[in-house]
């Protein structure tokens, strides 16, 4: 019984590195959500926009190696040089900061807004 709680206890302990701190925290502060994560945000260029799916890619890094797939729905505030915008108005290649949550393991775009190029 007592190896059984060591095991127990070291389980717990290695979920916690491996989520790092901020994936206890989250799941402590959203109490009774079930597979919600607070709000993140990412600022990368467009990949690809998927009007059929409604999904905007985002590349995070300088290559363009990581991306980001994005669901975008009506209540996603898209906004372009300040104006109130649709998935059609993003393009590829254009940077973006976007805020999302993850729920069920998708992303679910809150806000985009198009960064303007000096």
């Amino acid at each position: 019984m007592r190896r059984e709680i060591r095991i127990l206890g070291a389980t717990v302990v290695m979920l916690g590195i491996i989520g790092g701190p901020g994936y206890v925290q989250a799941q402590q502060s959203m109490p009774g959500s079930v597979g919600v994560q607070p709000s993140a945000s990412l600022e990368g260029t467009v990949k690809k926009v998927n009007p059929a799916t409604s999904t905007v890619e985002v590349s995070t890094d300088r290559f363009g190696l990581w991306a980001k797939s994005l669901e975008v729905g009506s209540a996603t505030d898209i906004r372009v040089e300040g104006r109130k915008a649709s998935l059609e108005d993003l393009h590829e290649g254009e940077k973006i900061k976007a805020s999302y949550e993850t729920r069920v393991g998708k992303s679910f775009a809150t806000s985009i807004e198009v960064i303007p190029t000096p």
